[in-house]
């Protein structure tokens, strides 16, 4: 839908938000019925009905100080262990905590087996200067005759990349496969 040549998804102000919203939730929902098909949900589930309020608040505050692996007593180590378990469905769903170590720990494996990288370079595209976003938002410009007046100015700009921030995705994407 952000792709149609109609532009009131791209513009509108929480459609994009609603539809990764949609998209984690079903991505989360598909992982816990496979999860929930396993032959040891049932013990979990037990294990979860019998672990009180305050054992959750202890564990959830040792984690919010960087703790995860201390407990003081057996309810507290079923709560870290569904926690795991928990993180397993999660890793699954794009933006979650779990999937963001999930990354981290692909590119900690990439720099064990294939050493670490030697050469690093950041790319800054510069999207509110850039005519090409003001071209692809559907302004009339020859790319390959502009003139320095006509560059577009950074507030106009910003607030073009603000009402549709697929337009800068685009410009992004086109970008870094030119650079590519």
């Amino acid at each position: 839908m952000l792709n149609l040549h109609d532009r009131r998804f791209q513009e509108h102000n929480s459609f994009c938000f609603t539809a990764f919203n949609m998209l984690q939730r079903r991505t989360l929902l598909l992982h816990t019925a496979l999860k929930t098909k396993r032959a040891s949900f049932r013990s979990f589930a037990s294990k979860f009905s019998d672990i009180s309020s305050d054992s959750i608040r202890s564990v959830s505050e040792r984690l919010a100080r960087g703790d995860s692996e201390t407990y003081h007593n057996d309810e507290e180590r079923t709560v870290l262990s569904l926690m795991r378990e928990v993180n397993v469905i999660t890793s699954h769903v794009p933006g979650s905590a779990a999937a963001l170590v999930n990354m981290r720990n692909e590119i900690r494996g990439l720099m064990i087996e294939k050493g670490l990288p030697s050469f690093y370079l950041t790319i800054n595209p510069a999207d509110v200067y850039n005519p090409i976003v003001k071209f692809l938002a559907g302004s009339e410009i020859d790319l390959n005759h502009i003139l320095p007046d006509e560059v577009p100015q950074y507030w106009e700009q910003s607030i073009l990349i603000a009402k549709n921030p697929v337009i800068a995705a685009r410009f992004f994407n086109i970008y870094v496969k030119a650079f590519l």
